[in-house]
């Protein structure tokens, strides 16, 4: 999973993958394109994947932007933490 966390010059930017419409929340890693996967209930429409996304990163971090990929299944977030306090915090929630 640590291949998915890249430490910027603030924090660190967590590398995503995003599959709407999906049955429940939940958060994979996956191996081959090397991001978390999260599977989200809200669509892809209008901005709604996009706020579930920073919902629960805020509930994690506190604070979190969306970097890249506002309109793309392959997004960037950004977290004001170290890369290995996302990485403890994550590791506990993909375990």
């Amino acid at each position: 999973m640590i291949e998915s966390l890249k430490g910027s010059r603030d924090g660190t930017i967590i590398e995503i993958e995003v599959v709407p419409n999906s049955s429940d929340f939940k958060l994979d890693y996956n191996v081959w394109s090397k991001r978390i996967k999260i599977k989200i209930k809200s669509p892809a429409a209008k901005g709604q994947a996009n706020k579930e996304i920073l919902e629960f990163f805020k509930s994690v971090f506190k604070e979190a932007d969306i970097v890249k990929g506002e309109h793309n299944k392959k997004k960037s977030i950004f977290v004001n933490y170290s890369l290995e306090e996302v990485y403890n915090k994550l590791s506990k929630i993909l375990k």
